[in-house]
């Protein structure tokens, strides 16, 4: 049986996101700084891998097996070895990537991380605990998150074999990139957070209704579609503008349908995710938005904006759910003070690259931009490290 105390799951999870952060710190600094010896795209392709890997990706893992274990053998089985595999092979893409490029090992180790998820995703799909729930919309979401993961990876064996045949069209292979980023981030890490978020806040875990069944089924399927967002860089017909409008319109409606369908079923939301779920109706907002030509010719022109919407994602909702849920879990002491700062460091953070974007196109420049960006997120490791300093050593996975 897998004991917990052996790998400190949590422990690992918030240094990963300690390193993450002092990673993303350099980024800024080698902007800002002259730094001859540190390749710009190695660190960040590093920062990147590590991101998914280890820190929302063996996150989500570890909030699905607390919320679905029920001493399951099947996870008592594999999930240790999960763990293990994904820290070495974090570690490695971090070191790896950072030090030489996409090379020959940095690929290897991306590519048995995708493996160790179709292990994840075989493994979930058969726990007696998780199908227990198949009638609720925790399920469905969690269900809908996992095939995404396994979409996702379409994206990196199409760019290889782009590259293998010789195919030098950057437009395909940039698209192949993308593929994956999107079915990552809108598909399997935010439906599955979404998913964990229902299991944690809804009063009770009652069989979905016909209605709320159907409007859960739009937000996942218009995912797709949805894709078709990291393909206007290309300047495509104007169908694709369309496709794009009406899969980001359906994916904004059917969350607007569900959270005001669901409201009266859900506890007291807690300040993080309050925050989390008004930065998804941000995101939702800014997809439609960038469908429009005009708009989205200007997004795309806009290095501060597309950085600013990935960040919306990650830092604005899933890393704030993902600390919540470890604190419901009681992963983590609960701290109202960390939290605010958390947030308050990740709101200034988007508010100078929003509003950098936004003041530019009128020709108004914030000054000494770059610092003030290094500047806000300095503040991130040591809030990284005030939550690892409130890791509840009490609390255990029970695994068995």
């Amino acid at each position: 049986m897998f004991n917990p105390s052996e790998i400190n799951c949590t422990k690992w999870v918030v240094i990963n996101f300690i390193i993450l952060a002092a990673a993303g710190v350099l980024l800024r600094y080698v902007q800002c700084f002259s730094a001859p010896s540190i390749n710009y795209q190695f660190l960040l392709h590093a920062h990147s891998h590590f991101a998914f890997a280890g820190w929302m990706f063996l996150s989500i893992a570890l909030l699905v097996v607390h919320n679905f274990n029920a001493k399951d053998t099947l996870f008592n089985k594999h999930f240790k070895s999960i763990f293990l595999i994904t820290l070495l092979v974090s570690f490695g893409m971090l070191l790896s990537f950072f030090l030489i490029g996409y090379k020959s090992f940095s690929i290897l180790l991306s590519t048995l991380f995708i493996f160790v998820g179709y292990w994840f995703v075989f493994v979930t799909f058969k726990s007696k605990t998780f199908n227990q729930q198949s009638a609720s919309i925790v399920n469905l979401l969690l269900k809908g998150s996992l095939i995404f993961l396994v979409v996702s990876s379409i994206g990196p064996f199409a760019l290889g074999y782009l590259k293998a045949s010789g195919f030098k069209n950057h437009s395909l292979q940039q698209n192949a990139i993308y593929f994956y980023l999107h079915f990552q981030l809108n598909g399997f890490m935010q439906l599955a957070l979404l998913g964990l978020f229902f299991k944690n806040y809804l009063k009770s875990n009652m069989p979905i209704s016909h209605v709320n069944a159907f409007w859960t089924k739009v937000l996942m399927i218009s995912t797709l579609p949805l894709y078709a967002m990291f393909t206007l860089w290309t300047h495509p017909s104007v169908w694709v503008y369309i496709l794009t409008f009406l899969a980001a319109l359906a994916h904004l409606l059917s969350w607007l349908v569900l959270i005001l369908r669901l409201k009266a079923d859900l506890k007291p939301l807690s300040f993080l995710t309050t925050i989390a779920l008004i930065a998804i109706c941000l995101q939702f907002v800014f997809q439609m938005l960038i469908a429009i030509p005009a708009i989205g010719n200007w997004v795309f022109e806009s290095h501060n904006l597309i950085i600013g919407y990935i960040h919306l994602l990650t830092l604005g909702s899933l890393s704030p759910l993902i600390i919540d849920l470890f604190i419901k879990a009681g992963y983590l002491k609960p701290s109202v003070k960390l939290n605010y700062l958390f947030v308050t460091a990740i709101l200034i953070y988007l508010v100078l690259l929003f509003g950098s974007a936004f003041l530019g196109a009128f020709q108004i420049y914030i000054p000494h931009l770059n610092i003030l960006l290094f500047a806000s997120n300095l503040a991130l490791p040591f809030i990284g490290l005030g939550y690892f300093l409130n890791i509840n050593s009490t609390v255990k996975i029970d695994l068995g």
